[in-house]
């Protein structure tokens, strides 16, 4: 986590108006109109004053009931680790990193290519929470071993148990989220614990250009309903689901997150939101999703700029578009980290082990992305340099030794602190690397992998609590639907 980043170093400059979007946004909600698939979702929006057409599920959301709603927003959002002790505040100037999440393919050391299983999602959880510079840990790949009835619940519970941080979790629809409810309610001992000091957060993503399909909206609301942190948001693809145009992309998806946020915040105006930033792009000439790009990035400056305007914590989501661990990737997913950064992010998500436009988890990436993140957490959280009034007399002693400023006793004294520690980037000589047979990064890193499933332990739930969440799983397992509440 980098915590109270210096002001002077979120100096993007951009020429727009940010207010220009926010207007246009309105204008959408307010003539156009937006899609809600749910009958709960129709019936809370008519009761708050939005104009509801029942037959074609359009609704017509006025500026009041949009300006109620943002007045409801809180500029931080508060996360605990599992044991209730460490707090994650995101927001104002602070900068956290979350994994990756539901990948369908895993990259072996060795080249070749395969479906991840569940001990992929166990040892990859196990290695997100040995890295001090990963905050919250999502389920980061989509294991095909899992009955399809208890899937999204049976993840959440392998995630729960086998890190200690907070978790953000993929959910399909509002019985699935009470389950995961439930087996957080056992980890802190009550309802009333978790919402003091909240274990995860739930998205609840628009899969419409436009408007928020049935589950999606009973999801978001379940959820408000709940006090789980949530928010809504869309994730548009420049030039096929949403207009070329950076400005126009943002002020549709910004449209989407504003009717969720009004239907959230009309169920529990206290719950915290955070602002998505999220695009990719068409490529016109292959006809691909593209997921790392200057105009992804531009759309992110932008997107950031609004959430702050909103004065919300916001979330943005690092990706590459290469297929393994090569220069493509590194220079995709360094300046996609670092210009989110420097924008002003507060939570960069997919910050390791993404490959292939979130397609492809890959254990060696991990390790390397962990390794990027901690060099620029390094910068974020050294850019304050502190002048010292000794500087002069350190000057002077050291020109005279035969070993200059290496045995000066601020050298002695700081240089573990001082000095940023890397851990699989090659540093060495070419003689000291020739002899010890020129490993590449990607060989360090595989070593890594090995020493940390070797050697580190996750620290274990108490066995009742473990019991009450086999039983939620087990219960949903035996549940002939998934229609209706189940708490």
């Amino acid at each position: 986590m980098i915590k109270n980043i210096a002001e002077s170093i979120l100096s993007f400059g951009m020429d727009f108006n940010v207010e220009e979007i926010h207007k246009t946004s309105i204008k959408i909600l307010d003539e156009i109109g937006i899609y809600i698939g749910s009958n709960n979702g129709l019936n809370l929006l008519d009761s708050i004053g939005c104009r509801v057409d029942y037959k074609s599920k359009n609704v017509k959301i006025p500026e009041s009931i949009i300006d109620k709603a943002l007045s409801c927003n809180s500029p931080f959002r508060k996360f605990y680790d599992r044991s209730g002790n460490k707090l994650i505040s995101i927001g104002g100037n602070n900068i956290v990193s979350c994994t990756s999440a539901a990948h369908i393919r895993v990259r072996e050391y060795e080249g070749t290519y395969r479906k991840p299983n569940l001990d992929d999602l166990v040892n990859m959880t196990k290695i997100h929470d040995y890295f001090e510079n990963v905050d919250i840990v999502s389920n980061i790949v989509d294991p095909v071993d899992i009955p399809l009835k208890t899937y999204r619940t049976q993840i959440a519970a392998i995630l729960l148990k086998n890190t200690t941080k907070p978790c953000d979790f993929i959910v399909n629809n509002p019985v699935e989220a009470e389950y995961i409810y439930k087996m957080g309610c056992a980890i802190r001992g009550s309802k009333k614990n978790l919402i003091e000091k909240p274990l995860f957060s739930i998205g609840a993503s628009s899969e419409a250009v436009l408007g928020y399909m049935d589950k999606e909206c009973d999801l978001l609301i379940r959820c408000a309903e709940l006090r789980i942190p949530t928010g809504g948001g869309s994730y548009p693809i420049i030039g096929l689901t949403a207009p070329l145009s950076i400005s126009g992309a943002l002020a549709l998806a910004n449209a989407n997150f504003l009717a969720a946020h009004v239907i959230k915040t009309s169920i529990d105006p206290k719950s915290s939101t955070i602002y998505p930033v999220l695009a990719a792009l068409f490529d016109m000439k292959s006809s691909n999703i593209v997921t790392s790009s200057p105009e992804i990035w531009l759309y992110y400056l932008m997107g950031t700029k609004l959430g702050k305007y909103y004065n919300l914590p916001i979330y943005t989501i690092v990706s590459t578009d290469s297929k393994k661990s090569d220069l493509q990737m590194a220079y995709e997913k360094a300046m996609g980290y670092f210009i989110c950064a420097c924008a002003g992010a507060n939570i960069i998500s997919s910050a390791t082990c993404v490959l292939d436009a979130f397609n492809l988890a890959s254990y060696e990436q991990i390790v390397i992305d962990s390794e990027i993140i901690s060099s620029i957490s390094y910068y974020f959280n050294k850019f304050k340099i502190n002048s010292s009034s000794n500087d002069f007399e350190m000057i002077k002693d050291s020109l005279n030794s035969k070993l200059y400023f290496l045995d000066s006793d601020y050298t002695l004294k700081n240089y573990k602190k001082d000095i940023w520690d890397y851990n699989v980037f090659i540093k060495d000589s070419f003689l000291n690397w020739e002899k010890i047979g020129m490993p590449s990064v990607i060989d360090n890193a595989h070593e890594k992998v090995n020493k940390i499933l070797k050697d580190y332990k996750v620290p274990e739930l108490p066995s009742d609590v473990l019991k009450e969440m086999d039983d939620i799983v087990a219960g949903a397992l035996n549940r002939e639907s998934v229609d209706g509440k189940d708490i």
